[in-house]
């Protein structure tokens, strides 16, 4: 994997680069960001440079064996650390027990979250760690002599997933790294993290992608229409797994348009029957589709807000969508735009917090009777 394949800030590049240039590699590096940015593809190329033969000024070259060993993900110096579902039935305790798995997923999509991680391993919804054993096995390998004469990375995704004894341990390594080893920590949430062990890591940030780096490569690598790809960027806000779920999925975005417009409906006629139905229809999907449903409202919300004062510019909408709009959009206004928002954020935050999604729906369509005629 090279820089030039990954959707990423030049200035983290350079950064990167800088560092080598300069021959001022830490040995302990954060990579920290929002859920969605390049972070982990950035953390491989970043190695694959390192370990390269013929590295040029801005990238690895791609082509020597050192290259084809990391793009593989077959470099013996090149060693990886993520949560896993612990499980005595499984047989599963580390990273290792998992391997097979993990080279499949980041081979294949390069961007994936924890929850893509889990239904790769057929174990949604439980909580993966980084535990014990695994750091145990981050001691037997960086014990090992290096393959080569570069260096020994270690790549650990959501360290802040690591139990006490494993933070602990890994503590101590930081304080006292072996020799020519760098770790590379891909960090979503630092404040779930020792401030022990991010005191002992240089902090590199990685921001979320533009919109216009997510349209450009949604639009090359799945080959969808412009009008598209604009819209599943602008609704990712910067996630790239959120963009690409998306286009995967425009079957389920179409879902989502179709019931946004029917609720939207339902709540301006303040029809019972046909609110509590919109409400169950909602509450009967399961939790990640209410989430990206919740945040699919607030996109339109946003959408209507910039058709309305704006002329159309800047909006990212399909075709159906914006013919909705054209009819919809007038209802969403200074009157009640502020309350639209923090019933759906809510809503959302609800949602992440395991409330009776039932409940919660129901008390949203009633609320968005009021709202909606609010704006008219």
């Amino acid at each position: 994997m090279q820089f030039k394949d990954v959707i990423s800030s030049d200035k983290v590049v350079k950064l990167l680069l800088k560092e080598v240039k300069s021959d001022r590699v830490s040995h302990a590096q954060m990579l920290l960001g929002p859920e969605g940015a390049a972070k982990l593809p950035l953390a491989v190329a970043f190695s694959q440079y390192l370990l390269c033969d013929n590295p040029s000024t801005k990238d690895s070259c791609g082509e020597c064996p050192n290259c084809q060993k990391v793009s593989s993900l077959t470099h013996p110096d090149l060693h990886f650390v993520y949560p896993v579902v612990i499980s005595k039935t499984d047989h599963v305790s580390s990273s290792d027990d998992v391997r097979a798995e993990w080279n499949d997923i980041l081979t294949k999509q390069k961007y994936f979250n924890v929850d893509s991680w889990l239904d790769k391993l057929d174990n949604a919804g439980k909580n993966p760690i980084i535990g014990v054993e695994e750091s145990r096995q981050i001691m037997k390998k960086l014990s090992l002599k290096a393959y080569g004469d570069k260096y020994k990375i270690m790549i650990i995704w959501l360290p802040e997933r690591m139990n006490a004894q494993a933070a602990n341990k890994m503590l101590k390594l930081l304080e006292e790294p072996p020799e020519k080893t760098i770790f590379l920590l891909v960090c979503d949430n630092a404040e779930a993290i020792l401030p022990t062990i991010i005191s002992r890591t240089q902090i590199i940030n990685v921001p979320a992608a533009d919109n216009n780096q997510i349209a450009k490569f949604i639009k090359k690598k799945y080959g969808v229409d412009q009008s598209i790809a604009e819209s599943v960027s602008a609704l990712s806000q910067g996630n790239i797994v959120e963009a690409i779920n998306a286009v995967q999925g425009d079957k389920a975005h179409h879902a989502y348009f179709e019931l946004f417009v029917k609720l939207m409906r339902s709540a301006y006629a303040a029809n019972p029957n046909d609110l509590i139905a919109v409400s169950e229809e909602v509450a009967a999907m399961d939790k990640e589709k209410q989430k990206n449903f919740v945040k699919y409202g607030l996109h339109i919300f946003r959408e209507s807000m910039i058709m309305n004062y704006m002329n159309d510019q800047l909006l990212n909408l399909r075709n159906e969508e914006k013919a909705f709009l054209q009819k919809f959009a007038k209802f969403i206004n200074n009157q009640n735009i502020s309350e639209l928002i923090e019933e759906f954020n809510l809503a959302y935050y609800h949602l992440e917090r395991n409330a009776n999604s039932k409940i919660l729906f129901t008390d949203l369509v009633i609320k968005l009777t009021k709202l909606v005629r609010k704006g008219v």
